[in-house]
């Protein structure tokens, strides 16, 4: 179990510094979707951090994972988060002060990448199939995150491009 304990400690600091980049990141982003997205993700990271401090603890005590445990945001929670439609149609005093928001969103982009890309070459190298399911499920979550944040910023740059006079019809 020594290679799942480091590997969730190792996970648990990505998780923490995550969600202090969403944090900081907050105050840097003007559209107010961006805002709230920042927001959702630093309470993902969180509840992340919570759910990988609970399989460590598992792990510390009784050697097992546990493939059914609560995170701090409930399930029902997550996909109302999930359905939310991350394009708003909210009136945008300029869409020029967005470039901001979207470098941040592409920051958080590749965030998420690598998360999703960490947990799933990890759960490639553990034997315990709840382990496995464990990393595996971290890892969809980060999908998840990714799919979120990629469509918010191809609905900003398409938003862009449009006000800039670059769209093609």
């Amino acid at each position: 179990m020594e290679l799942e304990r480091k590997i969730l400690e190792f996970a648990l600091k990505m998780e923490k510094e995550a969600r202090d980049f969403y944090l900081s990141a907050k105050d840097r982003v003007v559209n107010p979707s961006t805002k709230s997205l920042i927001d959702y993700l630093a309470d993902w990271e969180l509840s992340h951090c919570k759910f990988i401090e609970d399989q460590l603890n598992k792990i510390k005590s009784t050697g097992q994972w546990d493939i059914y445990a609560a995170t701090e945001m409930d399930e029902e929670t997550a996909q109302e988060i999930l359905r939310k439609p991350w394009v708003e149609e909210e009136l945008q005093t300029s869409l020029i002060a967005d470039v901001s928001d979207i470098s941040v969103l592409r920051m958080a982009l590749s965030l998420e990448r690598d998360f999703n890309n960490f947990y799933t070459k990890a759960s490639q190298k553990i034997e315990h199939p709840d382990g496995k399911k464990v990393l595996n499920k971290l890892a969809s979550w980060e999908a998840e995150h990714m799919r979120i944040i990629d469509a918010q910023i191809k609905e900003m740059h398409k938003d862009f491009m449009a006000e800039m006079g670059f769209e093609p019809f």
